[in-house]
């Protein structure tokens, strides 16, 4: 027996030479630098305990996770007049991308407008996020073509997303009566959307 083990060396640490390989039963220890010139498969769990070093864009999104798609929204309007109740201008609609159900919205509007009563009043800007709006910013208007502008943010995190949009708008209200349009009452809204699985 020790004869046929002598002669076969290889045999005891598990390597079987194969027509065009080699299997190998048990582990391997490899002291030194590795290089696969080849497609390698690992079937099972791998621990990897130092760095690992890849190349950029080598592992894609979809791969991932919790693969993540950013949307972004940008509108301007203008020329239009405000009432008393809240409003939404400068709209968006951004399409929920297919298999993703969550999605955290940050909304960033300015608005302004031009006090045409005859009575001090306030304007309010608020951002909306599908229609539900965030703190309202206030800002005096003085009467008779007094301006007033404010800017509002408003962030939300959404679940249970299944298709469909989201909707994106700057909110503008006056406060006692309704200013007339004027080319000068403006409403900008930028938004940008990580949508998750």
């Amino acid at each position: 027996m020790n004869e046929l083990r002598a002669a076969n060396v290889f045999g005891l640490t598990g390597i079987r030479p194969k027509d065009g390989g080699t299997d190998l039963d048990g582990f391997v220890n490899v002291n030194g630098p590795l290089t696969v010139n080849g497609t390698q498969v690992v079937n099972g769990p791998m621990t990897i305990t130092g760095t690992l070093s890849l190349p950029a864009g080598i592992i894609g999104n979809d791969a991932l996770t919790d693969p993540l798609v950013i949307s972004t929204s940008g509108v301007s309007q203008n020329n239009f007049a405000t009432s008393t109740g809240a409003t939404a201008y400068a709209s968006a609609t951004v399409t929920i991308p297919d298999g993703y159900s969550r999605a955290d919205v940050q909304c960033m509007v300015v608005g302004g407008a031009i006090n045409s009563t005859a009575t001090g009043d306030y304007l309010y800007v608020a951002s909306s996020i599908n229609g539900v709006a965030g703190g309202e910013t206030p800002q005096a208007a003085a009467a008779s073509g007094g301006y007033a502008s404010a800017a509002a943010n408003g962030i939300r995190s959404l679940t249970g997303l299944a298709g469909g949009t989201i909707t994106v708008a700057c909110q503008i209200r006056s406060g006692g009566a309704a200013w007339t349009a004027s080319t000068s009452n403006f409403a900008n809204m930028n938004a940008v959307i990580f949508f998750r699985r």
